[in-house]
């Protein structure tokens, strides 16, 4: 896809700081929160270093999107990749299927796709149909996880207005909820084997 993105100058240019780490993102990664709103320059909120027009940005430079890079849907960082991570909930009867699709940059991404695994894991068990999709859900997360991991660190935009990415927080096994969730599986067949045989 290429197109300008929102507030970008209209004539091409070099984009500044790669390879390495532009001015920006103070404080990333780890910066504390759920997953931001596109940033839409509140009242009172100081420039965000990188932007077009702004202080850190090189002046006199006209600027252009190159054919392929997205902006993260949170954040606006680039790079990002286009990727669906999916949830979902087991009702007994009734069951929810969820997802939140890109495109993403790594932080935010690697948070979507630990928040939505290890809630799968915990909410999904409860029904026929969902002890067979649940772990089909999951292992499908965990394939579409190298397409962000693999990304690099995320920079801000130089086309466009964006903000430091969202903390991903713990790693996916390091969250409580994870082995909450692979516990229940096994507690479930041990019940129900217990209430078969007596």
């Amino acid at each position: 896809m290429q197109a300008a993105y929102p507030g970008a100058p209209a004539q091409p240019a070099a984009y500044p700081g790669a390879p390495g780490q532009p001015a920006g993102y103070p404080g990333a990664p780890g910066q504390p929160g759920a997953f931001p709103a596109p940033y839409a320059g509140q009242p009172g909120q100081a420039p965000y270093p990188g932007q077009p027009g702004q202080a850190g940005y090189p002046q006199g430079q006209p600027v252009y999107a190159p054919e392929g890079v997205l902006p993260c849907r949170f954040c606006g960082s680039i790079p990002a990749a286009h990727v669906k991570f999916r949830g979902h909930q087991g009702m007994f009867v009734f069951m929810r299927f969820l997802s939140n699709e890109g495109p993403f940059c790594r932080d935010c991404g690697l948070g979507v796709f630990r928040h939505m695994t290890s809630r799968t894991l915990v909410q999904g068990w409860y029904g026929y149909g969902s002890f067979i999709i649940t772990p089909i859900t999951v292992l499908m997360n965990l394939i579409r996880r190298g397409k962000i991991a693999n990304l690099p660190a995320p920079q801000p935009n130089p086309y466009g207005t964006s903000h430091p990415p969202a903390d991903p927080g713990p790693r996916l096994l390091e969250r409580p909820l994870t082995w909450l969730g692979l516990v229940i599986p096994f507690a479930l067949i041990a019940l129900i084997v217990y209430a078969a045989t007596h």
